[in-house]
């Protein structure tokens, strides 16, 4: 059986209107910075002995449009995602919206800014963070004066 896309957009106009409802009333909440689960679909933080590992899957996020901040160990997180319909079209269902975010993460030790690595592939952010070698306790010798 066949369905025509102005028949399916009838019989899920519904959903249209609870995400309305719900992104109103976030809004009026002030929730409205909170990322939607379909913005950031996965977030996961791990650690090694010598490494702390972040991944976020970014579904239709260009690389361009990732920003990433470290300030001592906090790392922020922010992207954004765009969808545009091209001139002429008109659209019949768009389950992906465009959204933006931001995410502050205080990480689970002290990393060295020098040895970060991000990589970016098929919308899937992973971040290496070089921990900062643990500073070993230093004994200062007394001196013993007249």
């Amino acid at each position: 059986m066949l369905f025509r896309f102005d028949e399916i957009d009838r019989a899920f106009g519904w959903v249209n209107d609870l995400h309305r409802h719900l992104d109103r009333a976030l809004a009026q909440g002030g929730l409205n910075d909170v990322p939607r689960a379909e913005g950031l679909g996965f977030l996961a933080t791990h650690e090694t002995e010598g490494d702390v590992f972040l991944r976020a899957d970014l579904p239709g996020v260009k690389q361009a449009d990732v920003d990433i901040q470290l300030e001592g160990d906090v790392l922020t997180l922010s992207a954004r995602r765009a969808v545009t319909v091209p001139e002429g079209y008109r659209p019949h269902l768009q389950e992906r919206r465009p959204f933006e975010f931001t995410r502050s993460l205080k990480l689970p030790a002290q990393v060295d800014p020098d040895k970060v690595k991000a990589t970016f592939e098929a919308g899937v952010l992973t971040l290496r963070l070089g921990k900062r070698p643990a500073e070993k306790p230093r004994a200062i010798t007394v001196q013993v004066v007249g």
